[in-house]
């Protein structure tokens, strides 16, 4: 994961990070430490964006979409602090048990197909 695809998955699990107290501070910090930096990279559209994104839990897709965009507009997907800092946020957040996958995925003609971490599932097809 790389560019755009790995700052919205930072920002995702950054809006999530707080939500249960169980979110340990070193999370939390790695949260607020990239937020701030992405929020000084972007222009007045891309922060509406990270503030709509922020308040929704990562949840818009339009929202998505404006910010990718004024994320490239503004170079910050090649920002390597920036992606130091996204890369350190997910690394946490999923060492706490947070989900941190994002991408697209096609299910068209899947059958007992599970989507998440450390899940387990059985299936039985006749």
């Amino acid at each position: 994961m790389e560019g755009v695809e790995l700052l919205l998955a930072a920002v995702t699990a950054g809006a999530t990070v707080g939500v249960t107290d169980a979110t340990s501070a070193l999370v939390r910090d790695a949260a607020v430490n990239f937020r701030s930096s992405l929020r000084h990279r972007l222009t007045g559209r891309g922060q509406e964006a990270l503030e709509a994104l922020e308040a929704d839990g990562g949840a818009s897709a339009v929202w998505q979409v404006r910010l990718a965009e004024d994320v490239v507009r503004a170079g910050v997907d090649r920002d390597e602090q920036i992606l130091s800092l996204a890369r350190d946020l997910l690394a946490r957040a999923e060492a706490a048990g947070g989900r941190t996958e994002t991408g697209p995925v096609d299910l068209r003609g899947s059958q007992g197909v599970q989507l998440g971490s450390s899940n387990t599932q059985h299936n039985t097809f006749n």
